[in-house]
């Protein structure tokens, strides 16, 4: 993997396209299809998320490791972290309950979904694609931890890091099995493969991108169609993820310059079309009735489009740029450095 990415960038755009069609499916009654279930393919999409997003922190903190001390390293991390994710979740959460749309919540599940911790709340989400955010924000916890565990050689990481995988899939089970909660810890070991395919970036094996992609695709179909048929999306989710965190380094870039420059345009407003598009879907399919089919659908992408691109303009990347410059002022003040983190 190089510096850019590419190959990154086409998985983040396959995500948010599953997550996008998912709901465009379930809005159009179409839950299931035989015996392919829509939902699921939307798991797979958050799945993806999951990996992709360990792995680019990962590179991150590697990157923000000229740092003096461990301690600066992981309050950086975290301080970009918290602007690059909250401004633009905040926005959407205080947009949607101004203006009455999604579910009416009380004053305390409102506030949990503004600081994203409805999973240990127990509250709903205001809008259905907020339940993963938690999730992740509290996996970023744990990320500095792994980095400096897995930092020795590359030879120990990937083994560790597989006994890991492998050991927490076991509690997860054991717990299941005496009846215990594991909703807080059950995506644990489909965070870790980004962690694994972080440490087996130097991988000697170059297969043809063609092979991450196809393998994708054929998830796509098996995925939901395997949880239709009444496997568990939650396991099945942990063997897909550490199949996807194992076969991420061994593949070379994808070399097209028009799918590295739209999959780089795409990855850049995803987290916007993953937070906005269900609201737009609901104005233009449900709100605005009586519209011919065809303009249903143009309001729908014109729509998702020009509000992913305002986020991102006005929200997500000021919001990020202030999180950089947060991080430099704490490293001025604190001595940790003087290069620009």
């Amino acid at each position: 993997m190089n510096d850019r990415a590419p190959n990154l960038d086409v998985l983040r755009t396959l995500a948010v396209s599953f997550v996008v069609v998912s709901h465009l499916l379930i809005d159009q009654s179409l839950t299931q299809i035989g015996h392919f279930q829509s939902q699921a393919l939307g798991t797979l999409g958050v799945m993806i998320f999951f990996v992709h997003t360990c792995l680019v922190l990962m590179r991150s903190l590697a990157r923000q490791d000229v740092l003096r001390t461990r301690r600066a390293v992981t309050l950086s991390f975290l301080a970009e972290r918290v602007f690059r994710i909250y401004p633009l979740s905040i926005a959407v959460v205080v947009l949607l309950a101004s203006l009455g749309w999604g579910l009416h919540l009380a004053p305390l599940a409102l506030m949990s979904n503004v600081f994203l911790v409805q999973n240990l709340s127990g509250s709903p989400s205001i809008t259905p694609v907020l339940w993963s955010l938690p999730f992740e924000v509290q996996m970023y916890l744990f990320l500095p931890a792994l980095y400096w565990w897995t930092s020795a050689g590359a030879w120990r990481a990937w083994r560790r890091l597989l006994a890991l995988w492998g050991a927490s899939v076991l509690v997860i089970g054991a717990c299941r099995l005496y009846g215990m909660n594991t909703d807080l810890i059950k995506f644990f070991p489909c965070f870790l493969p980004g962690v694994l395919a972080y440490c087996m970036r130097s991988a000697r094996l170059q297969w043809p991108a063609g092979v991450l992609f196809g393998a994708v695709g054929m998830a796509a179909i098996a995925y939901p169609l395997l949880v239709g048929l009444g496997a568990s999306a939650t396991v099945l989710a942990w063997g897909l993820c550490l199949g996807l965190g194992g076969l991420i380094p061994a593949c070379a870039d994808v070399t097209a310059p028009w799918l590295k420059a739209g999959a780089g345009i795409a990855a850049r407003y995803s987290y916007g079309v993953y937070l906005v598009h269900v609201t737009v879907l609901d104005i233009a399919f449900h709100r605005l009735k009586g519209m011919p089919p065809p303009l249903d659908w143009l309001m729908f992408a014109a729509g998702v489009a020009a509000l992913s691109y305002a986020a991102y303009h006005v929200i997500e990347k000021p919001g990020i740029d202030l999180g950089r410059r947060v991080v430099v002022r704490m490293a001025i003040r604190r001595g940790w450095s003087a290069h620009n983190p």
